[in-house]
């Protein structure tokens, strides 16, 4: 059940770190087979914790964005011992068995000549800091990568501190450094734990570089679109790898063996969080989403959480690739396999935790480390009991599925009236298909005697087509019938006579014959005719219909006829 999957190992509610999902790592930093706890922490502190001792701490010269643990290659004797990486602003700090070993700074940026130029004026006097700050606002905006000078002196308010800082810097050259945001290790030839590595960082300037430790030189560059905020790294450096780099404009970018890949992971809204189970890349967005995507990109799954995501962890080593951690804002850790829920863990007091990491830590090999909001550090150990392979609900469609649905019971009527379409079915369709074809011949005759008795608005009898519309003007009691006749046929129609047909009791028309001249093929002929609606005291008058028709000099029947609705008055 659900209380086997974790035990509670150890609580510490003072523990005070406060730290970030990056910076928080579990390192075999002596080489004894014993994993610690580092933590970068905020507060400028680089911790170690064995057991639930906190045994030392380092001082750290900048605030850390990130932790992360690598092996070079030295082929010395006695058991391998990892190298740390500290990112520290444009730094890293490489120390080797928590000794300070090596300093690798990031190489400076191209300064832009626009805003070289603008400094160079400032410097001189010859712009005003108000045009100055304009001119690079104007940059930054446009999508330059300015350099942190010009940062500084677009975050100030009021001329006095910009002309302070103005002074302050104008001695010192320009220059344009980065800051790295993420960092994680790539193995080399051998896909062991201890083989050996280099390092993958991602910096503000948009920028991903493989770093070989053997003298820090630049193994590979790749220049990203947006700034890389998480980083994930699969396969081998001298073999085949991606780096999937999530970047703060909403995409997912690949980066195959050095080269970028065309087409992106996009993503509705911008990543919170990024880990990799298995073969899939699960990722956390700030509409609270979980995604579940293929290394290639397509989509397999998304799943809506209760509240934001705060971090994400794989289960690293585990039989079973499949299994994440994802923390959320409500205080819940929930353990998932592929996009099945497994068991949940509830932190206390209403805290949340920030950041999470689950490996080998004091001789279990299941252990899940969580740093909460407040400080406190919490260890939780995965059950021996607990089979992960086998998640209690299977994936697929629901369990009311399942449930039969209350169909009514078949009645004797039912039965027979099934066996009589049995036997019959022939029979029933010819009926039915002979039906249908008297019905259409029934239509057809009806509509030809309205076209051949003139009773619609169009006429094709009498070797003449005609076309005939009628409208009505006025609000009463007086209108105006205006009608438009059209011949469209090929030769001209003439002795025509327009007829009002309407009731008397209703209506009054002064001319209700009309007689027409020779209608040619081509123009309309407009009529008008007056009438006027027989009222009696305190009633309404007028809503009888009136029909018009158009004789020939020939027949008795209508060429054509059109009855007009008329209005109350």
């Amino acid at each position: 059940g659900e209380m086997a999957v974790w035990l509670d190992a150890w609580f510490d509610p003072v523990a005070s770190i406060h730290t970030v999902p990056s910076c928080i790592r579990l390192v075999d930093v002596t080489g004894d087979g014993d994993p610690k706890l580092l933590v970068a922490d905020q507060n400028r502190k680089l911790r170690l914790y064995k057991g639930v001792n906190l045994v030392s701490e380092h001082a750290l010269l900048d605030t850390p964005s990130a932790i992360c643990a690598f092996y070079d290659d030295s082929k010395a004797q006695g058991p391998r011992v990892p190298s740390l990486a500290v990112a520290c602003g444009q730094f890293i700090f490489v120390y080797k068995r928590l000794r300070p070993h090596y300093k690798f700074t990031l190489p400076m940026q191209q300064v832009d000549p626009v805003e070289a130029e603008v400094w160079d004026s400032l410097r001189t006097g010859s712009i005003t800091i108000t045009d100055a700050c304009d001119k690079l606002t104007l940059l930054r905006d446009g999508g330059t990568h300015i350099t942190y000078s010009t940062v500084d002196l677009l975050a100030l308010d009021g001329q006095e501190l910009q002309e302070a800082l103005v002074e302050e810097l104008k001695g010192k050259p320009l220059l344009h450094s980065t800051t790295i945001t993420c960092v994680e290790s790539i193995n080399r030839r051998e896909d062991s734990p201890q083989a050996s590595s280099c390092l993958v960082v991602g910096t503000e300037a948009r920028q991903v570089l493989i770093l070989d430790p053997q003298g820090f030189s630049i193994v590979a560059k790749a220049l990203m679109p947006s700034v890389p905020a998480f980083i994930v790294v699969t396969g081998l450096l001298e073999v085949e790898y991606r780096v999937l780099c999530a970047c703060r404009d909403g995409r997912i970018y690949t980066i195959k063996n050095g080269l970028p890949l065309g087409t992106p992971i996009e993503l509705e809204t911008p990543p919170s969080a990024l880990c990799l189970a298995g073969k899939t890349l699960v990722v956390g967005t700030l509409d609270e989403t979980l995604h579940g995507f293929q290394l290639k990109g397509k989509r397999l799954w998304a799943l809506t959480m209760p509240a934001p995501i705060q971090s994400l962890a794989n289960l690293d080593g585990r039989e079973n690739g499949q299994l994440f951690l994802c923390s959320l804002g409500n205080g819940e850790c929930r353990l998932y396999k592929d996009k099945q829920i497994v068991s949940t863990i509830q932190v206390p007091g209403g805290d949340v935790a920030v950041a999470m990491r689950f490996g080998k830590y004091a001789r279990e090999d299941g252990t899940l480390l969580l740093v909460l909001k407040s400080g406190s550090l919490g260890v939780k150990i995965l059950s021996r009991k607990s089979n992960l392979s086998q998640v209690t609900d299977k994936a697929g469609p629901p369990p009311e599925q399942d449930v039969p649905l209350n169909v009514p019971k078949k009645t004797k009527l039912y039965v027979e009236q099934t066996q009589r379409e049995r036997e019959n079915g022939c029979d029933m369709h010819r009926i039915f298909q002979r039906d249908l074809c008297k019905l259409r011949l029934q239509t057809a005759r009806a509509y030809v005697k309205v076209l051949t008795d003139g009773q619609g608005p169009v006429s094709y009898s009498h070797n003449s087509s005609l076309k005939l519309n009628a409208q009505v003007i006025g609000l009463g009691p007086q209108f105006k019938l205006v009608l438009s006749l059209h011949n469209t046929g090929s030769k001209p129609v003439s002795g025509c006579t327009v007829l009002v047909v309407y009731d008397e009791e209703f209506y009054k028309v002064p001319q209700p014959i009309l007689q027409m001249g020779t209608l040619v093929p081509g123009p309309d002929y407009a009529l008008d005719i007056s009438l006027e609606a027989i009222q009696e005291e305190g009633q309404t008058g007028g809503g009888k219909p009136i029909q018009l028709c158009v004789c020939g000099p020939h027949s008795a029947i209508p060429m054509i006829s059109a009855i007009v609705h008329m209005p109350i008055s």
